[in-house]
């Protein structure tokens, strides 16, 4: 499969390739014209994230958000209605969404709350079969917090081998303490790495992220993706926010949510309608209570939103550190429960 050949883009030309409007919208105000199509792949982004990521910008492909990363994964390896992708549960649902969509099939290997969710490598290896393409694992773990040690993605990459690309999903890994996996992408090519603006850089909304992993496969994956996938805005926005002084700043927000999120734990902890309350190196952590519907209720009332999964976690509820006005107003909630 080739990549898309667009129009050819070349800075002080008369643009009369692409079909393009000559007319520039007054709104907003952006360094690039709004009349003319993205770059295909935002070049300059590209080399800033790779340098943010630690790696070559020849083995990262910016994408919109990690989800777009899941989804080109999946599409790119898994033939439908003849592969699967092994992933432990519960973790992050989208991986079932986009095996699901791509007509693959999704082979769960549980792990045990009692066991704090900490994945079993060789269980996870001997689920896969002949047709396991893609194993997908989120370390720090959605939604258990749970990180995985990187001698067990080694031990996954060189059991797998050529057989399967191996995802590690480090959405959260600024909030830990574990280094990213990306400096291993030069030694194992079957390793792949997805990262986000998302969560330590506060950019959700921006929806950009990004998978590295060997050259090879990054040239594969941009067959597949659509070209001009991010927006000029977004280009420019999230320029922006790589300049030294915002990541500065980002870092030092990632120290106070981690900071909050020990205070909010160890105060949760103290409520007698609180089970347990798992370790975690995200941005949130998951609780098990005496009746999490009646907390999630007495939230809403309060308008404070909480995540509730339920099935396996039906007695669990997964909390985001907030600011510390916002978790002081958990807090202020989860009182009334006791006066009451």
């Amino acid at each position: 499969m080739r990549p898309y050949e667009a129009a050819v883009q070349v800075d002080d030309t008369v643009r009369l390739n692409a079909n393009e409007s000559p007319r520039i919208s007054p709104i907003g105000n952006f360094r690039r014209p709004l009349n003319r199509y993205p770059e295909v792949r935002p070049q300059k982004l590209q080399e800033a994230l790779a340098a943010r990521f630690g790696c070559s910008a020849e083995q990262l492909l910016v994408t919109r958000g990690s989800s777009e990363a899941i989804d080109l994964l999946i599409r790119t390896f898994c033939a439908a209605g003849k592969d699967n992708i092994v992933t432990p549960t519960p973790s992050f649902s989208m991986y079932w969404h986009y095996a699901r969509i791509q007509g693959a099939a999704v082979i769960e290997v549980p792990t045990s709350a009692d066991n704090d969710f900490t994945i079993d490598i060789d269980a996870l290896l001997a689920a896969c079969t002949d047709a396991s393409r893609v194993v997908f694992v989120c370390s720090p773990n959605n939604p258990t917090g749970t990180p995985l040690p990187r001698a067990d993605v080694v031990k996954l990459l060189r059991e797998r081998d050529q057989r399967s690309a191996v995802v590690v999903d480090e959405a959260y890994v600024e909030f830990g303490e574990q280094e990213s996996m990306i400096d291993m992408v030069n030694e194992y090519p079957n390793l792949l790495v997805l990262r986000t603006l998302s969560k330590a850089l506060g950019f959700a909304g921006a929806r950009c992220g990004a998978v590295a992993g060997s050259s090879d496969v990054i040239k594969l994956l941009n067959a597949v993706q659509s070209p001009y996938a991010l927006a000029t805005p977004v280009v420019e926005c999230v320029e922006d926010a790589l300049q030294a002084e915002q990541l500065a700043s980002a870092d030092t927000a990632v120290k106070g949510i981690i900071s909050e999120r020990q205070r909010l734990m160890t105060a949760m902890a103290s409520y007698e309608f609180v089970h347990k309350v798992w370790p975690s190196e995200a941005n949130f952590f998951l609780a098990r209570l005496s009746d999490a519907g009646a907390v999630m209720q007495r939230c809403e009332e309060n308008s404070v939103l909480l995540r509730h999964f339920g099935g396996d976690l039906s007695d669990c509820i997964r909390i985001t550190v907030g600011s510390p006005s916002d978790n002081d107003r958990l807090l202020s909630v989860l009182d009334t429960l006791v006066e009451s």
